[in-house]
Formats: structure tokens, C-alpha cells, sequence
């Protein structure tokens, strides 16, 4: 009898849950838009470095061309 008593106020009590609201269309429009921008950002950042770092490297001779 315990038990039972118990196991009812246990499942009767309420869960915490965490809610949150879905937002409207045009706060998801703009969060796709920042990431839009940070993204194209980093794209360029990676880039620009890339071509810095091959910039400064020596040129193959002409005799070693892989194109043979």
C-alpha cells in the first residue's frame, strides 16, 4: 500500500522542462543571414591566407615543370 502511495505522488510530480520558443520568421531569416556573413568571413580569411603562404614561395625552375 506504501508503494503504491509512493510511486503515484513520484509520477505525479512535475518534470522541468526546458521550453523554447520557436522563433518567428524573420528572426530565423536574420540568424541564417549573420551565419551567412561570419561563414563568408571565415572563407575569405582562409583564403587570403593561402595565397599569402604561396606568394612567398620559390618558383619552380623551368627544367622541373610537372606538365612533361
Amino acid at each position: 500500500m506504501l508503494e503504491d502511495v509512493a510511486m503515484s505522488l513520484s509520477e505525479k510530480s512535475p518534470e522541468r522542462k526546458l521550453q523554447i520558443p520557436a522563433p518567428g520568421g524573420n528572426t530565423l531569416l536574420a540568424v541564417i543571414a549573420v551565419c551567412f556573413v561570419i561563414l563568408h568571413i571565415l572563407a575569405i580569411t582562409i583564403l587570403a591566407s593561402a595565397t599569402r603562404s604561396d606568394a612567398g614561395a620559390a618558383p619552380e625552375p623551368p627544367g622541373l615543370s610537372s606538365g612533361d
